[in-house]
């Protein structure tokens, strides 16, 4: 540039003070535009540095991440250094304890630990534990003593901080940013930096949403035999658990669509107690210190927004999500530089244009978050939508919701499923059994179509009973026409087989009351009739044995099944490949409902949206209608026959 700029920065959470430092540091005259430094996503958030213990897979992010962590000592030093404060830097290491052993303990970047070692890293663990993961590198910084400590530093460096400035809008003329108008007034500078994280899209057209968190912390109690008993961060399934060294211990996260809708909730704060108990029981009856919640500026991919803006002279920083405080010294590095006129070629990879280009596929993350768009069906080639009890759906797979290793994980393999309809363990949930806890309140039931289930129910009557609550379930979570219910009657523990006397008996009793029952059956044709008879909406023959995998062992009942009904057949249980999946729809099924197999899979989202595809790709075959089978080979390209031009 031919002369020093003078910045603007709309934003003072930790990416815009850190960049406001970092080009004051190289000489800029930088002015911070601040509406309230009390509401940015840093100060909800608990500090970790875990690129890792997140498991970020590798590209660009990752790259991303990793060069971050490996500013933070440097950076650590020279903040305390500049103001005399302490930001409470921690490199701890992190555990990443599993309910259940990997397949592979050597598909991560960090160490697996059997759970006999894992609890000589952290004495105090669930003995339901079944080993962890570690990253020896991460660790932890306190964000609020971050924040204060990077504020303070900006003012002492010279940098101009104006708080209560709420910005309405930037004016352009051409490829230019003339000046912002605010609620002080208008600004102007050389240079303007967008730094207003899950605010950002009231300025601009990018794709950001809030993601509400809400967190708690609890406080060793006095007297107690360490002052900190929990001596590394805890990422576990679900939850992770923060120790400070001053004996606050932080817990979070949820993650919420619900715009700016702020305080903290029962649902939100008994998941968070729970989970934590649960994984670490030595805090469950330490005293809670304080609850509070915030927002985090989300993106379709999870990425941030980084690089060059819609105008020459804006920049871009903001869309950091949960990774805003891990992210804070490689952005404040690389957008101070690209203002300097020295851009670094790793921004390219997350510009705004990137959602402008391709469609962007979700990010695998093991933290709780947003609930991804569902892919619709292919638009060239379309078939007939299901429909059940009078309800039609467009994809006709079906999902479960237990098994995940958490919410996260299950609602973006949903997500990517593309279905519409995902049944719930009413028993379940209402008791919160281990993995179930919130569950309900997870998923969003505006886009999806509640299937309750009667799973644990050994006889009719305990079936009718818990029908009954599945139906006020799902009004009570707004689907007040919701009358659907899976019938499950499962008295065998061992091999989980339906009884089909009890599913009939209760199957009559609940057409009598009104619901549309979708009963789980053994591939039996008699009892599928029977079942049509007593007014069923579907009949579900299983494929194999739940959970098994064994995929479709089965296949000349069902297709007896197929033939005979006239409401849809929807095969349950038993598929653990899209193959098998494709081929229970080329069978003539109606519809697959589908759960183990993508929920334990090693990478759930990608199974989803494979069992997605391959339910659509079975239904389209089957109505093209195969070629017959034959004893003998067949030319593909005969010597005779009709030859077109």
């Amino acid at each position: 540039m031919a002369h020093t700029p003078d910045a603007l920065i709309v934003g003072g959470g930790v990416i815009g003070l850190g960049v406001a430092l970092r080009l004051r540091q190289q000489g800029v005259a930088v002015t911070v535009l601040s509406r309230d430094f009390a509401e940015a996503a840093s100060h909800m958030a608990a500090g970790m540095l875990a690129p890792g213990a997140e498991a970020i897979p590798p590209g660009d992010y990752e790259t991303l991440c990793r060069r971050s962590l490996s500013l933070y000592g440097d950076w650590s030093q020279k903040l305390e250094a500049l103001t005399g404060q302490p930001i409470g830097y921690w490199p701890s290491g992190i555990l990443a304890p599993q309910y259940a052993p990997p397949a592979n303990p050597n598909s991560q970047a960090g160490t697996w630990l059997d759970a006999a070692t894992v609890h000589h890293y952290q004495p105090g663990l669930s003995d339901a534990i079944a080993g962890a993961w570690w990253y020896d590198n991460e660790g932890q910084v306190d964000n609020r003593a971050l924040a204060q400590t990077l504020r303070l530093a900006a003012q002492e460096a010279g940098v101009e901080l104006k708080e209560g400035v709420t910005v309405q809008g930037f004016q352009r003329q051409g490829n230019q940013v003339q000046q912002v108008y605010t609620t002080a007034g208008p600004f102007r500078a050389d240079q303007y930096v967008l730094a207003t994280g899950a605010w950002a899209n009231d300025l601009l057209p990018i794709p950001i949403a809030p993601v509400k968190g809400q967190m708690a912390a609890v406080q060793v109690p006095p007297g107690h035999e360490h002052p900190q008993p929990l001596r590394r961060v805890l990422y576990g399934p679900g939850i992770y658990i923060v120790p400070r060294q001053n004996g606050r211990i932080v817990i979070g996260a949820t993650a919420e669509q619900v715009g700016f809708t702020p305080g903290n909730t029962p649902v939100g704060l008994t998941h968070l107690f729970a989970e934590a108990s649960r994984l670490y029981p030595v805090l469950k009856n330490f005293p809670v210190q304080e609850c509070w919640w915030g927002f985090r500026p989300g993106t379709p991919d999870e990425a941030p927004i980084l690089g060059p803006g819609p105008a020459d002279n804006l920049t871009l920083a903001t869309g950091h999500y949960r990774n805003g405080i891990l992210l804070m010294p490689i952005t404040a590095e690389l957008i101070a530089n690209h203002i300097l006129g020295h851009s670094d070629p790793l921004l390219a990879a997350f510009s705004w244009e990137r959602f402008h280009q391709s469609p962007c596929l979700p990010a695998i993350s093991r933290q709780p978050m947003q609930l991804l768009d569902r892919p619709a069906p292919s638009e060239s080639l379309t078939t007939a939508p299901l429909t059940i009890a009078g309800r039609t759906f467009r994809s006709r797979l079906m999902t479960g919701s237990g098994k995940y290793s958490d919410l996260t994980v299950m609602n973006q393999a949903i997500a990517a499923s593309g279905c519409e309809i995902v049944t719930v363990a009413v028993r379940r949930v209402q008791t919160n059994a281990p993995g179930h806890e919130g569950l309900a309140e997870a998923l969003d039931w505006q886009k999806l179509w509640m299937l309750p289930n009667t799973a644990g129910c050994k006889t009719a009557e305990e079936a009718v009973r818990v029908a009954r609550l599945g139906r006020e379930m799902a009004k009570l979570l707004g689907q007040e026409d919701n009358n659907f219910v899976k019938l499950e009657v499962i008295p065998d523990s061992k091999y989980l087989l339906p009884d089909p006397i009890d599913t009939l008996k209760a199957a009559e009793q609940l057409v009598k009351e009104g619901f549309a029952v979708l009963p789980y059956i053994n591939a039996d044709p008699l009892l599928a009739k029977r079942l049509e008879e007593a007014g069923c909406a579907t009949v579900m023959p299983l494929g194999s044995p739940i959970g098994s995998g064994q995929g479709i062992r089965n296949q000349a009942n069902i297709q007896i099944i197929v033939e005979n009904a006239s409401i849809p057949v929807v095969v349950d249980a038993g598929i653990g490949s899209p193959s098998e999946a494709a081929q229970a729809m080329e069978l003539g099924a109606d519809a697959l409902l589908v759960n183990t197999a993508i929920a334990q899979a090693t990478d759930p989202v990608a199974m989803g949206r494979a069992m997605g595809l391959a339910t659509e790709a079975g239904r389209l075959a089957y109505s093209a209608g195969r070629i017959p089978v034959k004893s003998y080979a067949s030319a593909s390209s005969p010597l005779t026959g009709t030859i077109t031009a």
